[in-house]
């Protein structure tokens, strides 16, 4: 047999289209880059893996790219349409301190959204995620966003954080003026950008809000955090806000709101986001400065329709204090005092939460129980009657777990069977049996849900417990008899302590393993890596 009768070697380019596409849309695109040199064959093969999911780090990249699409674009001379490569999603990650250090010019939001717009003319179907790291509030592109229109951008993370610096304000010698700074590459330490006072005002939200600037907008993250943490603390949470129709009619698309240490977010923005955002689902406040009132607010109203919520309350918060002192003051105080506790809030309207974390300087047990619960463990003759006897003194003893997980057990299976004994007693009709069977068909749904999902609940207590008495170890008992299948993870700062639970099963955790992500950045070199590190894993 002569060598020309051999079968060609087995390669790339001799498999079948389905086999090697399914090799190509596995690797990184740095391998298809390489893999596009090897033939032509290979290149126009690897076209379609290599554009669909691109990722660009930079202004000469995106304009480089932009370039490419313009010289392969083809053109229906009847409808004007233009077709170039397809694009499924695009990821930009843009350092705009980089870019100035690189060019000597500032990246400036027109010529980024006329790159933008270039883009989703040839794919129109297009998702675009925006991420901008190392940029500052009054800095460019930021400052210039509500000025120009940025399509099909359906996901928006900034990195609005540097080092921020005090300033004395010439009116004022007691306001303080917060500017963020923006890091420069060519030095160690950071330089101060031409700012403003980061303090609530409506023109920092209209530009996300009002759907102009993005009217595709479903996903925002707003990261302000620092190296020494949240150094804003005053009269701001109060200070009204005024919002018009037109300037959150992108409300009405926004699935996810991520705000992070952001001094512009306070009280109003909260409320005109919750009126106004039918669609969010996944909401995360962490060490913003909101009052408890309004915190009190939000969870009566949006617990019930989020899948997943974080809340986290810096260890500082005056409003923290303050809701714990008025819920601890007994027998004297009006009654008619309405006391901002949001640890009911979550067992009254939680059980649908996918996912929670809530880490406050004080939490306690009526995350957990009821009023009637609480009362029948009184009466039980718990030696551990945390909330106090109605003098107000409290008892404090040695925790029985048995007698505490086996009264709530009792009482809530009580509860759940109680309604469907008595009709079966009394004589129940079709109607009811077949209610009986529906109910206990979306049990066992909600129940196979939960293990698919992995539904979990993260509890972090900063300083202490919300009633004098309480203890952390009890929150780890009542978790025992929470809803099967959902993993709870709780931690004590102050006893240095954590647990996982699900179910009936316990076990001892190192909170550093934890909970360390919770805890304020330690003044390193390595900080503003990791932030954004953090930033671009959500």
């Amino acid at each position: 047999m002569s060598q020309s009768d051999r079968d060609p070697p087995a390669s790339l380019a001799t498999l079948p289209t389905e086999i090697a596409d399914s090799i190509y849309y596995s690797l990184p695109p740095a391998t298809l880059c390489i893999l596009a040199r090897v033939s032509k064959e290979i290149y126009a093969a690897v076209q379609g893996p290599l554009y669909r999911r691109p990722v660009i780090s930079s202004q000469r990249r995106l304009q480089a790219f932009v370039k490419t699409l313009n010289y392969v674009a083809s053109w229906d001379k009847k409808t004007g349409d233009a077709r170039s490569k397809s694009i499924a999603h695009l990821t930009l990650k843009i350092d705009p301190a980089k870019e100035e250090s690189t060019t000597g010019k500032p990246l400036i939001a027109v010529i980024l959204a006329r790159l933008i717009r270039v883009i989703t003319r040839y794919n129109e179907n297009v998702t675009i995620s925006l991420i901008i790291t190392h940029s500052a509030c009054d800095a460019q592109p930021v400052r210039s966003f509500e000025s120009e229109t940025f399509p099909r951008v359906t996901d928006l993370i900034l990195d609005l954080g540097g080092e921020p610096v005090t300033q004395q304000t010439p009116s004022s010698s007691t306001m303080n003026t917060v500017i963020p700074v923006r890091r420069n590459i060519n030095q160690r330490g950071y330089n101060n950008t031409t700012g403003v006072r980061c303090v609530p005002n409506s023109k920092f939200w209209t530009r996300f809000f009002n759907g102009a600037s993005f009217p595709d907008l479903k996903r925002l993250e707003l990261h302000h955090r620092s190296r020494a943490g949240p150094s804003y603390d005053g009269g701001w949470a109060s200070e009204r806000i005024l919002f018009t129709e037109l300037d959150t009619l992108g409300l009405a698309r926004i699935e996810r709101l991520v705000v992070n240490s952001v001094p512009e977010f306070n009280d109003a923005v909260l409320m005109a986001g919750l009126q106004h955002a039918p669609l969010l689902t996944d909401l995360q406040i962490e060490d913003c400065h909101v009052t408890y009132n309004a915190l009190d607010k939000l969870l009566l109203h949006a617990l019930p329709i989020l899948h997943k919520l974080v809340l986290r309350v810096s260890p500082h918060s005056s409003f923290a204090r303050h809701a714990r002192d008025a819920l601890n003051v007994r027998g004297m105080r009006n009654s008619k005092e309405e006391v901002p506790h949001l640890c009911p809030h979550f067992r009254r309207g939680g059980k649908n939460l996918k996912h929670f974390e809530f880490a406050a300087p004080y939490i306690c047990r009526d995350l957990f129980l009821d009023d009637y619960e609480k009362e029948k463990l009184r009466e039980s003759g718990h030696p551990g009657t945390l909330a106090g006897d109605d003098s107000g003194k409290v008892v404090q003893g040695a925790l029985d777990i048995m007698l505490v997980t086996g009264i709530v057990k009792r009482l809530r299976q009580t509860r759940d069977t109680d309604s469907r004994g008595n009709r079966l007693l009394e004589g129940s009709n079709m109607e009811e049996d077949r209610k009986i069977l529906e109910r206990e068909r979306s049990l066992r749904t909600r129940k196979a849900t939960i293990e698919r999902e992995g539904w979990t609940r993260r509890l972090n207590v900063l300083e202490g417990m919300c009633i004098d008495g309480d203890t952390f170890e009890e929150l780890a008992t009542l978790a025992n008899v929470e809803e099967p299948g959902i993993a709870w993870t709780l931690g004590s700062r102050p006893e240095r302590r954590a647990f996982r639970v699900i179910g009936e099963i316990r076990e001892t955790v190192r909170y550093s393993h934890e909970f360390e992500k919770d805890r304020p950045r330690r003044r390193t070199r390595q900080v503003e890596r990791d932030v954004n590190d953090d930033l671009l894993g959500h």
